[in-house]
């Protein structure tokens, strides 16, 4: 009998001790939390997803995400740079450590891995529509291993990588950056603004002055003050 019940304490012990959540459970459990602003709890659970299922890239994304909007941006490029280990040309990865980078103040880095992720197949090719918007087209790519879920507009990178050359005043490839961001219909309110600070750098008033203006009839209010700052003669 008490042979019996160390078997039966034993099996209760071992039947506790497992843990039956799958990694998709304690995943959506992390998306769950992520609607609440519980980032801490998501990256918990996260943890548990990616114990249990270690290539999981979605779920090494959004922990590299959680952990980069809780500012630990050291730590979501660790978790960026581990699905690069077996994806090494994910772009949502390239693009998101370039992000984190340039939250770091690191523009070197960050043009690093923007560029990077424009090389990827993921970067989609992107050009503007009769309607205004942008639509894209991609033919260099295999459909066997592409994945939409990590794919994004190359025009959304190019206006990144632009602001960084700003930065650092490389301003003849931050215009190169903006164009082409422009040219598929992204953000262009604030890539005329930021041509017109690109030109000042450059010392060239006359196109500085045209961007300034484009920006500020499409609503942009701190383009009306350089305007009057750099445009507008005073008598």
């Amino acid at each position: 009998m008490r042979e019996k019940l160390i078997y039966i304490l034993i099996f209760s012990f071992l039947f506790i001790s497992c843990d039956f959540t799958s990694a998709d459970e304690y995943y959506n459990r992390a998306i769950e939390l992520d609607k609440q602003g519980k980032y801490n709890e998501a990256i918990i659970s996260l943890d548990k997803a990616i114990d249990k299922k270690y290539k999981f890239r979605p779920a090494l994304l959004n922990r590299g995400f959680y952990k980069s909007k809780l500012e630990k941006f050291e730590e979501g490029i660790k978790d960026y740079n581990k699905i690069l280990e077996f994806d090494n040309d994910n772009t949502f990865a390239l693009f998101n450590i370039g992000n984190n980078y340039s939250s770091l103040n690191d523009s070197k880095n960050a043009i690093a891995y923007y560029s990077k992720a424009l090389q990827t197949e993921g970067a989609l090719k992107s050009f503007a529509n009769s309607d205004g918007g942008a639509f894209v087209l991609n033919t260099n790519f295999d459909l066997k291993r592409f994945d939409s879920d990590y794919s994004m507009l190359d025009c959304e990178i190019y206006f990144e990588r632009g602001m960084e050359y700003l930065e650092i005043e490389q301003f003849d490839k931050a215009i190169s950056d903006f164009n082409k961001s422009i040219k598929a219909d992204n953000a262009k309110r604030d890539c005329y603004f930021l041509l017109g600070k690109a030109f000042i750098g450059k010392k060239d008033s006359i196109n500085a002055c045209e961007n300034f203006i484009k920006s500020a009839k499409l609503g942009d209010k701190e383009a009306r003050e350089m305007l009057k700052k750099h445009c507008i003669k005073k008598e």
